[in-house]
């Protein structure tokens, strides 16, 4: 079973209305009765802000699928295989996922707060969380994943 999870809702909906803003105002600028040289500035930093919009609001996503992990994240997309996960943590740089290998990589698409961590709290990244080490746990079970080297913590990274 294949699950998405990407930035919460109101975070796309506000990166979907700051795109949608930034064009229109581009469009009212460039057809302005302006002088090419006073629009190129405002539209350059209109598409410089619809740029961070985008790689920070749509484009980051955690995928997981049978066999792996597929972490996008602003410029770079990272592909995991169950098998070489050692451990699953959420925190406030993301999902942080740690290989066998030492490596560590944060999927920013899903953050838990750090006071929802103080106090606790059980957050839709301690959910995400749940469902890669289930899928992690069911993969083991049909052969499908090796079993990691060690128990598989939750601690914080």
């Amino acid at each position: 079973m294949k699950q998405t999870w990407r930035v919460s809702l109101v975070g796309r909906v506000f990166g979907i209305l700051v795109l949608v803003v930034s064009g229109i105002v581009a469009s009212a600028i460039i057809a302005s009765g302006l002088d090419l040289a006073s629009k190129v500035v405002p539209v350059v930093l209109l598409c410089g802000l619809a740029a961070v919009v985008y790689v920070n609001a749509l484009r980051p996503s955690i995928t997981l699928a049978s066999s792996e992990l597929v972490i996008r994240n602003r410029f770079r997309t990272y592909r995991i295989g169950l098998d070489t996960i050692a451990r699953v943590d959420a925190g406030y740089h993301g999902i942080g996922v740690q290989t066998k290998h030492g490596q560590v990589v944060h999927g920013w698409a899903v953050q838990k707060s750090n006071l929802a961590r103080w106090l606790g709290r059980h957050t839709r990244a301690d959910l995400v969380v749940e469902a890669i080490e289930k899928e992690m746990k069911v993969g083991v079970e049909r052969g499908d994943v090796r079993q990691a080297a060690g128990p598989t913590a939750r601690r914080s990274m």
